[in-house]
């Protein structure tokens, strides 16, 4: 096993002796010498230091969430536009790896992807503008490396690019304004270096630039608001410390030297700070010397000056440990080692957060694993992802989460009109529209300026309707007590209300859902008919009827164009699920839930990573349900996970743009002002403040801004006009985020999205220390359909300071989305963008085969995102009505369709393709 750092690397391949049935490895660390197993970790003798806790900051915590698929240290961590972090490479007791593994914040849980084409650790990994990967250099089995590869994330496959001109490891990364990736010093073969090179994504090729005034490994280089970039201290080819500091100026490509360091050090970390100075913390003298020599020490650099000054020194002392810039400002500094004195090692568990406002550090919540040489990556969510590193069990799979405190919730303007029972819907202006519950009032909150303002009235009373943002940007009202089966089009341009085609069947407490052709399925409601809107004509038409009568139950459209629903009430309260494909007008049985529940038809959530969760709801005679359960598309399963912590009904529940399900108020049997959230990494429930009134049957609707308003609803007073917003509390400036300026809309399926703003490369870095950290202070772009809820992360092809361009987008509900920008774990306002309905156009089918399956198939082109279903025959005389309807069609690229029919045999078989 290679050398952990650089300043005691050797080239050689041997252990050092140091006493009966002890050694070392190039490490300097010590192994017990096992005949039966060779060398093992000395580790029965380690001892994990934890700094005892003062007052925890913000009440963050470390969670433990699914280990990595192999342990590791020195590895990589690299945040992608899709939100997953790429963990690639790093040493352990098999010497080095070349796999790499994607992290799924989502879901917790990381899978497989491409190998490296080199083993190696102590490299370090540079996400590009063009959305690959750069990794580059580092330790192997033949020694310091030269190669350099790109991890492309579309393919999950890596490609070697030009090699370095000099073999290194331990050397550091900067992503330069120009694209550029700069690479400086490490260690090579003749010890530490002070050559210097440029990559440049377009040719994939290294030149070289001015070389540093001093050689040096283990040290840090920052991007500085300026576009320079600052390089602090290090260590030389002995392992002395190093103080002093250099400048990187792109445009002439030359280095000079400033002040120095007030303090000699190497293995500290550096963190760029919103206000544009430079924190540096701990690190070590030399501690091949005098063992115990980490340091506590900390210094900041002013750009404006070029000055260095002592600031608070940390409650504990620390060597490689890890520091992440938060999104509140703060910086927060986990792990390490407290010593090296060649017979034990001190792994910390301890972490403790820096204020640049007071200049003072503060004891947070420690990690659950005490560890060193470790990666800590912020996440889009606001999260630190912590992988991996070196601790009392030697090679480290684990990972953990850095979570942020609850959020907070703040009075707004009061509604005109009491109200239970309504409709909220997000306006394609940025308004929400709060229609009915009591009466035909309707009226319009206003975010900018937290006010209610009446609009004209429905034309009929209602309550138990259902509201529905149509891709005109008109919205469907439907049914309702009250309503019975008329239907009636707000448009928002003038405020008025026209009604539209009335529905075959009068129904409340029913389901409404925008389908991917721009008609809107209608279903249940103490029924179990369903039927289909059509804007282009406002007519209804029945289609295929559920299986089970329904009403309020839970109802959501899957990634994969079906719609679930699931559970509801029809005097008695079910746990049946089932399916409507659009393609053939039929309802299915799914898995069935593992609790029968009802009156939770607003408590479900579709998550990011496609699956829905429902929580609590009524099973009759006093039972009310804390339970939740997740269903699973893929495998048509529900499978249960954590408990609510207050048994709820008739509540509400929306997703939010960290990934996280809030949950507010209902019954039980009396109403409730509690609220939680659920975190799907985890399969946990945490209470996030109280309402400041107890209610039920009231909306709740995600906010442009982040925020969520909840109003109106059924209080022990009666009807309500409260309302109130809830903020998740990250704390950062309004000043810090990415601003959104232009963005395509309408984006047809299949097309790039763009947006042009500003501050999309950040105030500052999201993360800084050692050459494995990952910054996040470049855009990642989510878009969320406004009707189904369903949440996406573009992949980019492009990125800039100001601007974002992504890959063809598919696969992805048609209708009105917000697309919101994340920057260093900060939000941007979110655009409204029209993802617009898929045209089908006429095709002619190629591709028939009979595959030794025995499942016919053929393969057709068309729109991007259009929706087909088969109509199948034996009897090519027979009218259409009487063809069978088969689904099966699959968009397997965008615009690229198979279908296959599993049933088919030799007879002569007929087939025609419709769109529904």
């Amino acid at each position: 096993m290679n050398s952990g750092h650089g300043q005691n690397k050797s080239s050689g391949g041997s252990v050092s002796q140091f006493g009966t049935g002890i050694v070392a490895d190039k490490q300097g660390r010590l192994l017990l010498k096992n005949h039966s197993k060779n060398f093992v970790p000395f580790a029965l003798a380690l001892v994990a230091l934890v700094l005892t806790l003062d007052r925890p900051v913000q009440a963050a915590s470390w969670v433990t969430n699914s280990p990595m698929i192999t342990a590791r240290f020195q590895h990589t961590a690299t945040l992608l536009s899709n939100s997953k972090v790429l963990v690639a490479g790093g040493g352990n007791d098999g010497g080095y790896t070349a796999n790499a593994e994607l992290y799924d914040p989502a879901t917790g849980v990381g899978t497989a992807t491409g190998s490296m084409n080199s083993a190696r650790e102590l490299h370090t990994a540079t996400f590009l503008p063009n959305g690959k990967v750069l990794v580059a250099g580092g330790y192997g089995g033949s020694g310091y490396l030269a190669s350099a590869e790109l991890f492309d994330p579309t393919t999950g496959l890596w490609t070697n690019t030009g090699a370095l001109n000099t073999p290194r490891q331990n050397h550091t990364a900067t992503l330069l304004a120009s694209g550029k990736v700069l690479v400086a010093g490490g260690k090579g073969n003749n010890g530490a270096l002070t050559n210097a090179e440029i990559f440049d994504p377009i040719s994939g090729t290294w030149s070289a630039t001015g070389s540093l005034n001093i050689a040096r490994v283990e040290h840090t280089a920052t991007l500085l608001p300026n576009g320079e970039v600052l390089v602090t201290g290090g260590s030389d080819s002995n392992g002395n410390p190093l103080s002093s500091v250099e400048l990187f100026d792109p445009t002439s490509g030359t280095w000079m030297a400033i002040n120095s360091l007030n303090t000699a050090r190497y293995g500290h970390t550096a963190t760029l700070l919103p206000n544009g100075q430079v924190l540096i913390v701990a690190g070590t003298t030399n501690y091949l010397v005098t063992g115990n020599a980490a340091l506590s020490s900390a210094e900041i650099y002013n750009p404006s000056n070029g000055t260095w000054t002592p600031t608070s020194s940390l409650n504990g002392a620390r060597v490689w440990h890890t520091a992440t810039l938060l999104p509140n400002g703060q910086v927060m500094v986990a792990g390490g080692t407290t010593n090296f004195d060649g017979s034990s090692t001190s792994f910390l568990s301890s972490a403790e957060v820096y204020d640049p406002s007071t200049g003072t550090w503060t004891v947070t919540n420690s990690l659950n694993t005490a560890r060193e040489d470790h990666t800590a990556t912020l996440l889009a969510n606001g999260k630190v992802l912590v992988t991996g590193g070196l601790g009392a069990a030697f090679f480290l799979a684990d990972t953990e989460e850095y979570d942020y405190p609850n959020g907070t919730w703040t009075n707004t303007g009061s509604m005109h009109i009491a109200r239970q029972n309504q409709t909220a819907t997000f306006l394609t202006n940025g308004k929400i529209l709060v229609a009915g519950g009591v009466g035909s009032s309707a009226e319009l909150f206003d975010l900018a300026s937290g006010t209610w303002t009446m609009t004209n009235p429905m034309n009929t009373a209602r309550y138990w309707h259902t509201a529905t943002l149509l891709p005109n940007g008109k919205v469907l009202v439907a049914g309702g007590e009250g309503g019975n089966n008329t239907a009636e089009l707000y448009n928002m341009t003038n405020g008025s209300w026209s009604y539209t085609g009335s529905m075959n069947v009068s129904r409340y407490l029913h389901a409404a859902i925008l389908l991917p052709n721009g008609k809107v399925l209608v279903a249940g409601g103490f029924s179990s008919t369903a039927e289909l809107y059509d804007p282009a004509t406002g007519k209804w038409t029945y289609t295929g009827s559920m299986n089970i009568s329904r009403a309020e139950f839970a109802a959501a459209l899957l990634s994969n164009g079906k719609v679930l629903a699931a559970g509801g009430d029809n005097n008695s309260y079910g746990s049946s699920a089932e399916l409507y494909d659009p393609a053939t007008g039929k309802w299915t049985f799914t898995g069935p839930m593992n609790i029968a529940r009802g009156y939770y038809e607003k408590g479900f959530s579709l998550l990011s990573d496609g699956k829905v969760l429902v929580e609590g709801g009524y099973a009759g005679y006093s039972a009310w349900l804390a339970s939740a359960e997740i269903y699973d598309p893929a495998s048509g399963v529900w499978t249960v996970t954590g408990p609510m912590n207050n048994a709820r009904s008739r509540h509400a529940a929306t997703l939010l743009p960290n990934g996280k399900v809030l949950v507010t108020a209902g019954q039980n049997p009396n109403d409730l002002n509690s609220a939680e959230l659920f975190d799907p990494a985890t399969g946990t429930w945490t209470t996030t403040g109280v309402l400041p009134f107890a209610t039920d049957s009231h909306t709740m609707t995600l906010l442009p801004d982040g925020q969520v308003l909840v109003a109106g609803g059924n209080s022990p007073a009666g009807s309500a006009t409260n309302a109130e917003l809830y903020n998740v509390g990250l704390g950062f400036s309004n000043t810090w985020q990415p601003q959104n300026a232009s963005i395509t809309s309408p984006l047809g399926l299949g097309s790039s999205l763009t947006i042009t703003g500003a501050q999309f490369r950040g105030i500052a870095e999201g993360s800084g220390g050692g050459s494995q950290d990952s910054s996040a202070d470049y855009p990642l772009v989510q878009l969320r359909s406004l009707e189904s809820g369903r949440t996406v992360f573009l992949s980019s092809t492009n990125w800039s300071t100001n601007s974002f361009a992504s890959l063809p987008v598919w696969n992805f509900p048609p209708g009105w989305a917000l697309a919101t920008v994340f920057v260093n774990g900060i939000p941007s306002t979110s655009s409204i963008v029209n993802v617009s309905v898929p045209i089908p156009t006429v095709t002619t089918l190629t591709g028939a085969a009979m595959p030794t399956s025995g499942a016919f198939s053929f393969t057709f082109t068309n729109s991007v995102g259009a929706l087909f279903g088969v109509l199948s025959s034996t009897n090519l005389s027979l009218p259409l009505t009487n063809w069978t309807a088969l689904g099966g069609v699959t968009e397997v690229s965008p615009g690229q369709f198979q279908f296959a029919d599993p049933q088919a045999t030799n007879t002569q078989k007929f087939y025609q393709i419709r769109s529904p």
